[in-house]
């Protein structure tokens, strides 16, 4: 038996070109997605199969001491490299219409399924730089590929285990509320210490968590978070993604700043307008679909993550761009079939320092704030 479609090329093809910059756009997180080591989503495409991966290269600042007019021949400092491998998964939706449902319709439903299927292809990847953000640890054995799901453990699938490897792990890479002294290797121990009253997200978190990604210690291996970019004046930037409850806390600290410090124009100062807060070159970004971790706090606070990215956070590795895709078994064309696939997977960049016994995150900070819950 044999199947005959009717295509219609034009049209996919001029989908297919806008679908990807659009739902990458609508994400909130595509001014800081690029190939550059310097982005905090860095994004590597290259044609692969399923299941294979892409290493993204992770190369760590020298330590050694170096010559003066002594002999250097014999004395030259090993790099220190590697690489962390992305393993992309497919993303694959579809939707079908009866022809009986179509001539019924008010509504174009071809064009309607395309639409929703790239709102669907916005919302996979938006959540999955988020959970990307949040990942506790790596594991090969959670890698799913008739389902889709990547090799590492976001924060909401974590167990106790996994949550105290990665505290034990990152104590460089961690801010707990208003004081480094709220640290514990348990992670529960940690967020239990945590109170609306001391530890909600303020400037000063902030000003705390980019000392913290700045810090470089060649005696005890541990490595600074390289900034997104340097202007002069030493100046150093970073991003940080928020929780919507920090961002509000963190707006409500800033507002006598903005109001008694910058001009009470509408268009532009934070008080009047929506966007980004900028805190000691900081950009502080809300990301409403970050949620929460829980009620786990002091007095059963809510704690919401901060993650603050420097250069090489995460890494996003593509195998295929998203393809339009038609349904072939349209029993003598009576149902349309709209679906579209691509392969990709975000991850978290991981690096074990010499002599360490877990890796940690490799180019950012993680904040965790108090808050109450609205």
């Amino acid at each position: 038996m044999s199947y005959t479609t009717v295509a219609d090329p034009l049209i996919l093809k001029k989908w297919e070109r806008n679908y990807f910059k659009e739902s990458v756009r609508e994400s909130g997180y595509l001014p800081y997605m690029g190939p550059g080591n310097t982005n905090p989503i860095v994004v590597k495409k290259q044609l692969i199969e399923g299941g294979q991966v892409i290493t993204l290269p992770l190369v760590s600042a020298l330590k050694g001491n170096g010559k003066g007019t002594g002999t250097l021949v014999g004395n030259e400092e090993s790099l220190v490299t590697g690489g962390y491998d992305v393993k992309p998964y497919w993303h694959r939706h579809a939707v079908a219409t009866k022809k009986s449902t179509t001539q019924n319709s008010v509504i174009d439903l071809a064009n309607a399924s395309k639409d929703m299927l790239k709102v669907w292809d916005m919302d996979r990847m938006r959540d999955g730089i988020n959970n990307a953000l949040s990942v506790m640890v790596e594991s090969s054995s959670v890698y799913d590929e008739l389902n889709g799901h990547p090799k590492q453990v976001p924060f909401a699938e974590a167990t106790t285990a996994n949550k105290n490897t990665w505290a034990a792990a990152n104590q460089t890479r961690i801010v707990p509320g208003s004081t480094l002294a709220n640290y514990n290797a348990t992670f529960a121990t940690m967020a239990a210490t945590l109170d609306t009253t001391s530890d909600t997200c303020t400037v000063d978190m902030i000003k705390l968590m980019k000392r913290q990604a700045r810090k470089r210690d060649a005696v005890t291996n541990q490595v600074a978070v390289r900034p997104i970019r340097t202007g002069e004046q030493g100046r150093e930037y970073y991003v940080a993604f928020l929780h919507s409850l920090a961002f509000k806390d963190l707006e409500n600290d800033m507002e006598t700043i903005n109001l008694d410090g910058r001009p009470r124009d509408i268009e532009d100062n934070p008080i009047f307008q929506d966007g980004d807060l900028l805190v000691k070159g900081v950009i502080c970004r809300e990301i409403p679909e970050i949620t929460s971790w829980g009620t786990i706090g002091a007095s059963s606070a809510t704690v919401v993550p901060i993650f603050m990215c420097g250069a090489g956070a995460l890494g996003m590795a593509w195998g295929q761009m998203p393809r339009v895709t038609t349904r072939k078994e349209d029993d003598y064309g009576f149902i349309e079939g709209v679906g579209t696939e691509s392969l990709w997977a975000v991850e978290k960049m991981l690096y074990t320092p010499p002599g360490a016994a877990a890796p940690i995150d490799y180019g950012m900070v993680t904040g965790l704030a108090a808050t109450a819950a609205e």
